[in-house]
């Protein structure tokens, strides 16, 4: 009988002792065994077909009580923590089965314009949606859904309704078991009314067998009478329209439903007296514990809502948790985790997963994912998913007057998604995504992490709908052998060029190394690493905020910036003087790219040869471009009249080189836009770089044209990483593209990162590492001074399908 139990049990999904909520234990137990005698003779794929219902949540009404004007759905749009009404009523039901949800048409035309992320959230998952095109009653619905009924393997379905998100899992689990133990071929759950005004009656024939159900308005003078009389007596019995109905016996009978109300609507309790007609087994079970109303009046939702708290806070505070009277808190498991001396208040809501530490305080705090709470942290208006807020130790004194507790992390009016967070922090007004917050910080006002989409009129006017700011997410690598070796990469160059870089105190650098480690290690609810979703380019723009707050460190290439810059200075004096046509002036432009001091293969090339960097751009000039457009270059800028021009910078080396052409093209008569980083990003040029470099004696003709012919204007796109990331777009950038004929990019990253951008677009840039080969088709002769120039073109509204050379030489 033991593994029988078992295997019921995991069926149903829960503790038949706990479950069935019967006070006397020994009564309960007599209960549960009779149950178990009735199946203990069904061989296993029998027993699961038999007990496994497939219940049928009737969903499809308006709700008119609660919003006259229907607009508010009461199963849809009424929310209770982090569940709404008709997913609360679907949490108790037993089996394993999909729900099977009946909506209205209404209801279907609002789901149909969501994701299928946005419905399960909506409708919650394991469900098959069927649509009820009249309001035809309960019995219309079970029509509605007659085909999913006839393809189901259970011998008996089950109907609820979606609007009854406080029934208790008694209550199903009490009348499942009254159906097998009466051996059934339909039972109806009923309940002991306050009035019986209104209700359906329960009626038995004069041998005491239920014969049906009938609604207050149906019933005869002498039915009513009998109704009010049995009330007085506490005999009196009403139908809560919970049922389970064999499911052949049901198909048969289905269209024999008479209506009620003129002829408009059809109850499927009605199928207690055909089944009672026809000879068939009918039980009715009453249950006797306290039953609370749906959702049809607002009135009901807050008797609902308040029983649902008062139940929470007395859990909690059986665990020594000090919850605030008027605390309204939700839970998504009976188990949570939450350490000593804790203090809620306000409006709570904790997932299952939630780990609270030690004398933390909450307030108005919503928890979800696998989020852990260290010790000594408050919370207060806070919304977190898969978050970490690390423990503090204990400070002088636990407790404080009027707030109670003398926490150590204070944290306000803040959202994060995918975040670590140090301690000892006081941080307010903070949004953060996929990113790690430093210890010892203090932060007000700030948007951290990955930049998410833009909600704004003009992205879809820039980019595609699948737009990413790189080539390819991290997670697309894990089949890759070297899958590791890229992460150990991100830690190590992080570590040695860019940490190194911004702090030399051995402490500190180690604090700032753990932030990248903890940010690679990060762990979504699901299991995966919250950076498989990113791009690289989007990592390392999170690396460089994080190293910023760590170290406070603004700009740690500036030295090797200026170096390159000087050095650009010098080259250009000598190369603007020689007669070069466009093809030897872009040309330059692309190879300018090679004055990098933050380079190793660079700097051990220049310690060869002084002289390299002036030989390698003369040899430039006489090289073969690898990707070749100069047609499309010359017939689209040089030889056409003035156009608006969006040129995005690179490193800050070249940039002096892009400045000298830029002056050429607006001498042509272009207006040229040039864009900037917003805050430095390695070795890349930032808005305050390039009034810097505009501001050498070198650019006073770009100078006039800035200043007197606003022919040149510097701008800066909002990005803060590697390349273009298009989701930090400023709105001053954004119209900039939008009033763009021609977008430049120059260099790897900005190729990597504008791949959908809905402009005409030229790519200038030199062919370097594994993705640029990849992507581009060019692997670069590392024998040569100097190889691998490419000067692409790529039409608005293409998204490359192979690599850049391929789609260039089909055009040629």
């Amino acid at each position: 009988m033991q593994d029988l139990r078992a295997f019921v049990e995991e069926i149903l999904g829960c503790d038949l002792s706990a479950s069935i909520g019967i006070p006397d234990t020994n009564k309960a137990e007599r209960q549960i065994t009779e149950f178990l005698s009735t199946l203990k003779h069904l061989p296993t794929a029998d027993l699961q077909r038999m007990i496994d219902l497939q219940w049928v949540v009737l969903a499809a009404g308006i709700g008119t009580r609660i919003d006259p004007s229907s607009q508010l759905n009461k199963n849809l749009d009424i929310w209770i923590g982090a569940s709404n009404t008709l997913q609360l009523s679907r949490q108790h039901l037993p089996g394993t089965q999909s729900h099977i949800v009946v909506i209205n048409p209404q209801m279907a035309t609002r789901l149909n314009q969501l994701s299928q992320t946005e419905i399960d959230l909506w409708l919650g998952i394991n469900r098959i949606m069927c649509i009820q095109p009249d309001p035809n009653g309960t019995g219309g619905a079970l029509r509605a859904a007659l085909t999913e009924i006839k393809n189901s393997t259970s011998e008996f379905i089950g109907v609820t309704f979606g609007d009854e998100p406080f029934l208790n899992q008694a209550m199903f689990v009490q009348t499942l078991v009254s159906h097998f133990i009466a051996q059934a071929d339909i039972t109806l759950c009923a309940k002991i009314p306050e009035v019986v005004e209104d209700k359906g009656g329960i009626f038995f024939d004069t041998d005491g067998k239920f014969c049906g159900t009938t609604e207050w308005y149906d019933m005869t003078q002498a039915e009513q009478s009998y109704m009010q009389e049995n009330l007085k007596q506490g005999k009196a019995y009403t139908n809560t329209g919970i049922t389970i109905i064999r499911r052949q016996a049901m198909i048969e009978r289905i269209d024999k439903l008479k209506p009620h109300k003129n002829g408009t609507e059809y109850h499927h309790v009605d199928l207690i007296r055909l089944f009672y007609e026809d000879g068939l087994s009918t039980n009715v079970h009453v249950y006797r514990n306290q039953v609370v109303s749906g959702v049809n009046r607002w009135s009901n939702v807050l008797t609902g809502e308040n029983m649902i708290y008062e139940t929470n806070r007395q859990k909690l505070a059986q665990q020594g948790v000090r919850i605030d009277p008027s605390a309204q808190i939700t839970l998504e498991d009976d188990t949570i985790q939450i350490g000593r001396g804790c203090h809620l208040s306000g409006k709570i809501h904790l997932d299952q997963k939630v780990v609270i530490g030690d004398y933390c305080r909450l307030d108005n705090v919503v928890l979800t994912g696998n989020c852990t709470v260290g010790d000594f942290v408050g919370l207060k208006n806070v919304t977190a998913d898969d978050t970490i807020f690390e423990a503090n130790p204990m400070g002088k004194s636990i407790t404080k007057p009027i707030l109670g507790l003398a926490v150590q992390s204070q944290i306000e009016d803040s959202k994060f998604n995918c975040v670590k967070v140090g301690h000892n922090v006081d941080l307010s007004s903070i949004q953060a995504f996929g990113t790690v917050i430093p210890p010892n910080i203090s932060l007000k006002e700030r948007v951290l992490g990955i930049p998410i989409k833009p909600k704004n009129w003009w992205f879809d006017l820039l980019v595609d709908s699948d737009y990413k700011p790189g080539i390819f997410d991290f997670g697309e690598k894990k089949h890759l052998p070297d899958w590791k070796k890229l992460r150990d990469h991100v830690r190590s160059h992080s570590e040695n060029e860019l940490i190194a870089r911004s702090i030399r105190n051995v402490g500190l650098r180690q604090v700032t190394v753990q932030t990248v480690v903890d940010l690679l290690n990060l762990e979504q609810s699901n299991g995966t690493y919250i950076t498989d979703q990113f791009t690289a380019e989007e990592i390392w723009g999170a690396i460089f905020e994080m190293v910023k707050l760590s170290t406070g460190k603004q700009d740690p290439y500036r030295t090797e910036k200026l170096a390159a810059r000087q050095t650009a200075y010098q080259l250009i004096q000598q190369f603007q003087d020689q007669d070069l046509d466009w093809l030897e002036k872009l040309k330059l432009v692309i190879a300018g790219n090679l004055i990098d001091y933050s380079n190793t293969r660079v700097v051990n090339n220049l310690n060869h040869n002084p002289n390299y960097f002036e030989d390698s751009l003369q040899v430039a000039l006489s090289s073969e471009l690898s990707i070749n457009c100069f047609r499309q270059f010359q017939e689209y800028i040089i030889k056409a009249s003035p156009k608006r021009l969006v040129w995005l910078i690179d490193n800050d080396g070249e940039s002096v080189f892009d400045m000298w052409f830029i002056e050429q093209l607006a001498e042509l008569g272009h207006q040229v836009v040039v864009v900037g980083k917003k805050e430095p990003a390695s070795n890349d040029t930032t808005l305050a770089d390039l009034h810097e470099i505009a501001s050498s004696p070198t650019f006073q003709k770009l100078r006039d044209q800035i200043q007197q012919y606003g022919q040149v204007t510097f701008i800066t796109s909002g990005s803060v990483t590697i390349g273009t990331n298009l989701n930090q777009c400023t709105p001053e950038f954004a119209n900039a593209l939008l009033d763009a004929d021609i977008v430049i990019a120059k260099g790897q990253g900005n190729f990597f990162t504008t791949q959908g951008l809905k402009k005409d677009i030229f790519y200038l840039l030199l062919s370097k590492g594994i993705t640029a080969e990849e992507s581009t088709g060019v692997i670069a002769d590392r024998s040569k001074a100097i190889d691998g120039l490419i000067l692409g073109y790529v039409p608005a509204n293409i998204r490359l399908e192979s690599t850049l050379k391929d789609y260039c030489q089909q055009q040629t």
